[in-house]
């Protein structure tokens, strides 16, 4: 098992630069993420490294105990750990994913304007769940009350 996992720190001004996290610190900021997006207002900035690189820790700690004994009592304390996580991990994105669709004008609109250097609030997955989400709430409304709608006011 790695000790220490790469992570891209995204506040350095020389690019890209990687930064080396032992699993309980990358957690650390995984629920320091979690709470921050669940109690603020609007959409954060987008923790996609740190939930990339949670998925693939998750991904290795399960490998490793399909690989232990069944009946060890560490097995069952890594097992609900492992729970704890993706339960962490499933929460944040949850919580990005309510206020994508409560916003989406709005995010969108604020994806639209922004500088070319200025890090996204939306990494690639969710920005394409926001467009297809509009899309779709665009065409619900059509079918659904537009076309109750007089013919001069449907345009």
């Amino acid at each position: 098992m790695a000790n220490e996992l790469d992570l891209f720190d995204q506040s350095s001004d020389a690019g890209s630069e990687e930064v080396l996290l032992t699993p309980a610190e990358l957690i650390r900021r995984l629920e320091e993420a979690w709470l921050n997006e669940k109690f603020a207002p609007d959409l954060l900035e987008s923790k996609s490294e740190i939930v990339e690189c949670v998925m693939e820790q998750l991904n290795h700690m399960e490998e490793n105990l399909k690989r232990a004994r069944t009946g060890d009592l560490k097995v069952s304390i890594h097992r609900m750990e492992i729970e704890r996580v993706r339960y962490v991990l499933s929460s944040y994105l949850r919580s990005r994913l309510m206020k994508i669709e409560k916003f989406f004008p709005h995010v969108l609109e604020k994806e639209k304007t922004r500088a070319e250097g200025e890090p996204s609030d939306l990494s690639p997955e969710e920005f394409a769940f926001a467009k297809e989400y509009m899309a779709n709430t665009e065409t619900y409304l059509k079918n659904v009350a537009l076309k109750h709608m007089p013919p001069n006011l449907q345009a």
